[in-house]
């Protein structure tokens, strides 16, 4: 799928803006903080023969006063831009930072998703379907794989947790660590889920940057033993020399998320052979075309690429899906399977998984009644 930047943008008329505050389902824990809800805008495009686009714009959960009115300020001058017929210019968009990325993202997936729209003649996720299985294409060349991810607890409950997952079709589990005082205690969880899966499922571990170089060192040595695929962010974002060394000392590979929050980061982070593989969020380096060349730079390199969300709702992980679509198969599987976070993913049609892997949609459509429930603010531009 080509990036929509490389495409004159169809006559639109209307754009419409969308502040949404969504909770999660519970306080969302990892070792970098609590989260209780995802505020993100979303960017609905409308042509002149009905066809729509969404895309979304998300920003860091813990995200400043001062970033998130950026990105307010922007939204509110690419609406009426993109009414008139103008992209904007993504050099300019770069250059402000985090809430520039997030508004190109929102821009991207809304183009790209209208694009396919109408090359789809306006039909529906299901009608998509109809149609690829009538061209005779497989059900593995229109889904993507997913991960499953398994929350902080004890080692009875994750491995309950995950021989449910196995039995509902996932191939790859990740366990969220970092919160352990001991290194026993990580061992405790990944024999429990080893014993509860066998040996086949892939299993990861993140740790969002809770170790320093040398508790890191001693875990993944420690947890090798179980058939680790890799190890995320085992180090603060900030030290892409550390997990440089940290490659170094161990055998388990090495995968950046945190340390990957735009082109020129990935770009860091793989000249200093910091890691076997990058974990790529769509919504935080900026959309389609930034993230597909990050993975066209990671190729040259051999490292891998696993994309991501930021917890956005169905609209951005719609977004995300296409993108994955257009990357090099086989590969990874990706973190895309997390709509279920949230109260609701704000779709009338929920993107469903089945046996760990999940379709890519042609068009989705907003539920709007539970739009009015979440958003903050809304508005529009008439073309």
């Amino acid at each position: 799928m080509p990036a929509p930047e490389s495409f004159a943008l169809p006559r639109l008329v209307r754009v419409e803006a969308i502040h949404v505050r969504v909770p999660f389902r519970r306080p969302l824990l990892d070792a970098s903080g609590e989260y209780t809800h995802r505020r993100s805008w979303l960017l609905r495009l409308v042509d002149e023969d009905g066809n729509e686009g969404l895309g979304e714009a998300a920003l860091d959960p813990i995200a400043t006063d001062v970033t998130t009115g950026a990105l307010a300020r922007l939204v509110r001058e690419i609406a009426p831009a993109l009414a008139a017929g103008r992209l904007p210019e993504w050099s300019e968009l770069a250059a402000e930072g985090e809430p520039g990325r997030a508004a190109m993202a929102a821009v991207d997936g809304a183009v790209a998703a209208l694009l396919a729209s109408r090359d789809a003649g306006g039909a529906s996720p299901s009608g998509a379907s109809e149609r690829r299985r009538a061209a005779g294409a497989s059900n593995d060349a229109a889904t993507i794989p997913v991960v499953a991810a398994i929350q902080f607890g004890g080692p009875d409950a994750g491995a309950e947790a995950a021989a449910h997952l196995v039995e509902l079709g996932f191939q790859t589990l990740k366990l969220r660590a970092g919160f352990e005082r001991a290194t026993d205690q990580l061992v405790d969880r990944l024999r429990a889920l080893r014993a509860a899966v066998g040996p086949e499922p892939r299993l990861r571990i993140d740790a969002a940057g809770a170790w320093d170089l040398d508790t890191a060192t001693e875990r993944i040595d420690a947890v090798e033993p179980f058939r680790i695929e890799f190890v995320e962010q085992p180090l603060t974002a900030w030290d892409v020399a550390g997990h440089a060394a940290l490659r170094e000392r161990v055998r388990v590979p090495i995968a950046l998320d945190e340390s990957i929050d735009s082109e020129g980061s990935a770009r860091a982070a793989l000249a200093e052979r910091a890691a076997d593989l990058i974990v790529v969020k769509p919504a935080r380096v900026g959309g389609l075309a930034a993230t597909m060349r990050i993975v066209e730079a990671a190729r040259t390199t051999g490292v891998s690429v696993v994309l991501g969300t930021y917890f956005e709702t169905g609209v951005g992980i719609a977004s995300a899906l296409r993108i994955a679509a257009s990357m090099p198969a086989p590969g990874p599987a990706h973190g895309l399977a997390t709509a279920g976070l949230l109260v609701h993913d704000l779709l009338a049609a929920p993107l469903a998984i089945d046996k760990g892997r999940m379709a890519v949609p042609d068009a989705v459509a907003l539920d709007e009644s539970e739009v009015d429930r979440y958003a903050l603010e809304r508005f529009e531009a008439r073309g």
